[in-house]
């Protein structure tokens, strides 16, 4: 399934989003299988959020100029209220947060061989960017 950004079906969260927080899209109409953006939350806090677009599934890392800064942020990792916050929002429209363990979870696919949860959902043939942070 895939979505054009006229017809993100996450509009609404994403606007609840830019009301709070300053955010730029960063989504690749030909590689990505999800939307994605940059958040910056406070000065020299940036995170990356990405909603699937096969299902309302999302991950959220920080980041900086070179890369990911953190693995996925989930309510259970996290006592920053800026972070909880953040979660909050995008939970009441009714998206789920998925952790590193999830993502890194290998599942069967047709012909191409299996491939991690992140890769079906998330950015086909990558693997997750935050591995380098936490380790394989």
């Amino acid at each position: 399934m895939f979505w054009k950004k006229k017809n993100n079906p996450y509009s609404n969260v994403v606007g609840d989003l830019r009301q709070r927080f300053p955010t730029s899209e960063d989504t690749d109409e030909n590689s990505d299988v999800s939307f994605g953006y940059v958040l910056a939350l406070a000065p020299e806090r940036d995170y990356l959020l990405r909603i699937s677009m096969i299902a309302p599934y999302a991950f959220l890392v920080k980041i900086n100029g070179r890369g990911p800064t953190s693995g996925p942020i989930v309510g259970e990792n996290t006592q920053d209220e800026i972070e909880t916050d953040l979660l909050k929002v995008i939970k009441s429209h009714g998206i789920s947060m998925l952790d590193g363990k999830s993502l890194k979870v290998d599942i069967p696919g047709s012909g191409d061989g299996s491939k991690s949860l992140y890769q079906w959902m998330f950015i086909d043939g990558e693997n997750p960017p935050w591995t380098e942070v936490e380790g394989p």
